[in-house]
């Protein structure tokens, strides 16, 4: 089994994932809809940072079709690669969110990072939540990033910056361990204005999934 060493070594959706998560209780920190956007926007974001996929007039496309034998962004491209280039990137995040906590997590938990638990309530829905082998293990993301956003003076790469972003959009700041979280917001707004065009406008898909639903659940 492999270990989950998480920062700079991790893959996107995990640090996400993780960020979004209670290190103990394993709870998600965030509803649903900003959950299942944000991390779908996290594996789109891996295929294009993999320069797997490219997307440009908000429409996604494949650059580079071969499986990499990674589960999780691989059965997103195999999606994309059967459904044809041009669809929108909203159109993505809404398929591929329902799923893409439960196979984030489960990639999780192959590395040995969290584990799965699943139960019913009340009302017999299913919950699961995925605490943490060790809590301060999968907290290293979250330190990672809270530290980086700390240092003003210090330029983000492509990744951290479209993980900040991320965070951001999906109202996980909150979580982050920052005295100044108004300056950090400013910093991450700041590097998603110079990320490269095709995260800039996944960035937007994923802003405007979040806002969509949003407007459903006050409907």
């Amino acid at each position: 089994m492999d270990s989950y060493r998480g920062g700079a070594a991790g893959r996107l959706a995990d640090d996400l994932f993780l960020i979004a998560h209670d290190d103990y209780s394993g709870k998600a920190v965030v509803a649903p809809a900003l959950l299942d956007a944000t991390l779908a926007g996290a594996v789109l974001g891996e295929l294009a940072l993999e320069n797997r996929i490219s997307i440009m007039r908000s429409q996604v496309y494949v650059d580079d079709h071969r499986a990499w034998h990674e589960p999780v962004s691989d059965r997103a491209l195999g999606e994309i690669v059967h459904r044809g280039d041009g669809h929108p990137v909203r159109s993505w995040l809404e398929f591929l969110g329902p799923q893409a906590r439960y196979q984030v997590g489960d990639r999780l938990v192959s590395a040995g990072a969290v584990r799965r638990e699943t139960s019913r309530g009340l009302n017999l829905r299913r919950a699961v939540r995925w605490p943490g082998t060790d809590p301060n293990r999968v907290a290293v993301p979250r330190v990672k990033l809270s530290a980086i956003l700390e240092k003003s003076d210090r330029p983000l790469d492509p990744r951290t910056a479209l993980l900040a972003a991320l965070v951001h959009a999906g109202r996980m700041v909150r979580v982050l361990n920052l005295p100044n979280r108004s300056q950090a917001v400013d910093r991450i707004n700041a590097a998603r204005r110079l990320l490269p065009p095709a995260l800039r406008e996944l960035l937007d898909g994923v802003d405007a999934t979040i806002a969509a639903a949003a407007l459903t659940v006050r409907r």
